[in-house]
């Protein structure tokens, strides 16, 4: 999982801390590796933020939920179930209204396209698949810190 500058998910920021004007957008990637090209698609389960770096942190501020956006206004996902890749655009906020340090957890799975559909539907209801899913353990990246303008 890479934090990106731009839509066009082209450079990732450097590993490490990343330090972001409030109000910016925070733009996603998560991809994964596979020898069997064709076969698998990364599918963004659950997506969210917390103060720790801990995925299991019971202080969360979910920004996908069951594959879909929590906030269309604030969360855009833009690619999930396609490819070996997915991404997501997020406004940046302050978490629990403070300046503290942010990090990122998505859960993910691999779902296998030649036996369901991968793609999420995310329109008003919420449709039960039985799809082939493969999960993966929850990926991190952070911290994310604000930078705080003075004036």
């Amino acid at each position: 999982m890479s934090l990106f500058p731009n839509s066009s998910y082209t450079a990732p920021y450097p590993a490490g801390p990343v330090t972001l004007p409030l109000g910016s957008v925070l733009h996603v990637g998560v991809s994964v590796e596979e020898t069997e090209i064709g076969r698998f698609v990364v599918v963004l389960e659950d997506c969210y933020a917390t103060h720790s770096p801990d995925p299991n942190d019971l202080l969360k501020y979910l920004l996908i939920q069951h594959k879909c956006s929590t906030d269309r206004r604030q969360v855009t996902v833009e690619e999930s179930g396609l490819s070996l890749q997915a991404r997501f655009a997020a406004l940046l906020f302050l978490f629990q209204g403070d300046y503290r340090d942010v990090y990122l957890h998505c859960s993910l799975n691999l779902c296998d396209q030649r036996n369901s559909s991968c793609s999420p539907m995310c329109s008003g209801r919420s449709v039960r698949s039985v799809d082939e899913l493969v999960p993966l353990k929850p990926v991190t990246i952070g911290p994310i810190t604000w930078s705080q303008s003075l004036e």
